[in-house]
């Protein structure tokens, strides 16, 4: 078999708090209602991603990995992961606020739920004015002062807030209370798990007028109480070429920002994920040419020929993830 760059079908996902944005980015026909996440490349049981383009169009991520994990995870990581796909890449937009949240570390959700725990990262895409990301506490609190502010429905003053501004980007570790506020698109790389603790979600009812589950044991236990650092990843907005925005066990993200040609350094040992957050571009491999529009993502596995250029006449910004 001759591999090349995969791109898979969107898993469009329909959230209380989200809106028409993502439609309008993706063109999708017909819009979702309150579309709030596009899964582009998942296993997580109940949403594999499907192949969308080439000869293997129709097959699901999960039955290549059980057919071919070395040649799409590379030597190392199937020797790690078995077949199971470390990573779970989606876009998010956010009409409404989303639930004050905790995700586990791998401990608790081993324990817990046979999972990976939930290390996350944000690249904010797009943002309006005044819009905020809430990362961690604004001062350490204790066990005592986060149950009462739970029970009396005040947590959100105990937050810490940030003003979101297109490019930033932002490391959510396991164990940090966090929330997407209204009027923010962003791109989310975190480990392949689906695991959230709900603590707080503002009372609100869904169509049926259904409040949502909390998970308040369950996020006490795994919230870390202490203020939140800077969680903010540094790098230089206005700096072409290559950049590494975050580098963790679970995942290296680096950011691409170019006119012209650029080569992309994937080689033989691990696959490569390339997502796209700035204008459409051209992806080079064996001769042909991939496009790739914005909030579109590809999969480069292990085993292709590792010569890949993206191009474009403008200037392009793409993500590039591997483990």
């Amino acid at each position: 078999m001759t591999w090349y760059p995969l791109t898979f079908e969107p898993i469009l996902l329909e959230k209380i708090w989200g809106g028409q944005h993502l439609n309008q980015l993706k063109n999708i026909q017909p819009p979702i209602d309150q579309l709030g996440e596009s899964w582009e490349i998942s296993t997580v049981p109940g949403k594999v991603s499907v192949v969308d383009n080439g000869d293997l169009k129709g097959h699901n991520l999960q039955q290549l990995l059980d057919t071919y994990p070395e040649k799409i995870l590379g030597a190392r990581l199937a020797a790690l992961y078995g077949n199971k796909f470390p990573l779970l890449i989606k876009f998010i937009n956010a009409a409404q606020d989303l639930s004050i949240q905790v995700h586990p570390d791998d401990e608790m959700a081993g324990n817990q739920h046979n999972s990976f725990g939930k290390s996350e990262m944000w690249y904010v895409m797009d943002a309006r004015p005044g819009s905020q990301l809430t990362i961690g506490f604004e001062n350490n609190v204790d066990e005592l002062a986060f149950a009462k502010a739970v029970q009396n429905k005040t947590l959100p003053q105990l937050l810490n807030n940030i003003e979101a501004r297109q490019g930033d980007a932002y490391m959510i570790a396991p164990g940090t209370v966090h929330a997407i506020g209204a009027g923010i698109t962003l791109a989310e790389i975190q480990q392949s798990s689906d695991i959230t603790y709900r603590v707080y979600d503002y009372d609100r009812k869904d169509s049926k007028g259904n409040t949502r589950e909390l998970h308040i044991d369950a996020a006490m236990k795994a919230s870390n109480l202490a203020a939140g650092a800077d969680h903010k990843l540094a790098y230089d907005v206005t700096q072409t070429g290559i950049q590494t925005l975050e580098s963790n066990q679970y995942f290296t993200t680096r950011i691409a920002q170019f006119t012209g040609q650029f080569e992309v350094p994937h080689t033989a040992d691990f696959f490569t994920i390339l997502i796209n957050v700035g204008v459409a571009v051209n992806i080079l491999h064996d001769g042909n040419s991939y496009r790739c529009h914005h909030t579109q993502t590809y999969l480069l596995p292990a085993a292709m020929n590792p010569s890949v250029t993206i191009e474009c006449d403008t200037e392009a910004r793409v993500l590039i993830v591997t483990v």
